[in-house]
């Protein structure tokens, strides 16, 4: 048996992006540019959190109901919301190679409940879901991945996991397992060369190819 772990926001879910234009539209409503490097840096580089709301509230001059400006960018935000590109076609691949299949990720259960169900997809169809918790600490630290193992009986030379980002394959890599990174339109903006494998999307390769390739057994 091996297992095809995911992590959620930025690679199965297009929530990176998402945030990032809802967030960009905002600013650009009011007369400014958020600050791109500075939502980088503390947001995906792990740093966080970046706070666009109070950086925003200190350029403007006059008073702004935010609870409005949420309401709207939310809904903007949940349009975006989309599966990535390969995503479903990817996790019914592993699904058919008869794989174990997880989520390893540092958002809330809430959230990846709230998500999948929105693009159809049921939590049921993982053996594991690890999510945001009090006891573990978060990526770039291994506790995920290594809970994840540890939950489905696998050794990490059993295991392959997908990333978007730099602290998601130190995760993975730390727990000592495979990684291969699949950037999305924000993320692509980080160095991700210590990948193991690096992909456009997630089907740009077949999975049994990337097993053989990365000398992983099956």
């Amino acid at each position: 048996m091996f297992a095809v772990l995911y992590d959620f926001d930025g690679l199965l879910i297009d929530s990176e992006a998402a945030g990032l234009v809802s967030w960009q539209e905002v600013y650009s409503s009011f007369g400014h540019e958020l600050d791109l490097e500075h939502w980088l840096a503390e947001t995906l580089a792990g740093r966080g959190p970046c706070m666009p709301r109070e950086r925003l509230t200190a350029l403007l001059d006059d008073p702004v109901d935010w609870d409005e400006v949420e309401a709207k960018r939310l809904l903007r935000r949940n349009e975006l919301l989309i599966l990535r590109p390969g995503a479903a076609a990817h996790l019914a691949r592993a699904e058919q190679l008869g794989a174990i299949t997880g989520i390893v990720s540092n958002a809330p259960d809430w959230w990846i409940s709230e998500r999948l169900a929105a693009v159809g997809i049921s939590e049921s169809r993982f053996d594991v879901i690890v999510s945001k918790s009090p006891v573990l600490a978060k990526k770039p630290a291994p506790d995920a991945y290594l809970a994840a193992l540890e939950i489905l009986d696998i050794l990490p030379d059993n295991a392959l996991a997908f990333e978007d980002s730099p602290i998601g394959v130190q995760a993975a890599q730390a727990a000592g397992i495979r990684c291969v990174a699949v950037p999305n339109d924000v993320t692509r903006r980080f160095d991700l060369s210590m990948a193991d494998v690096l992909l456009p999307r997630l089907d740009a390769q077949p999975i049994e190819e990337l097993l053989e390739r990365l000398q992983l057994r099956r």
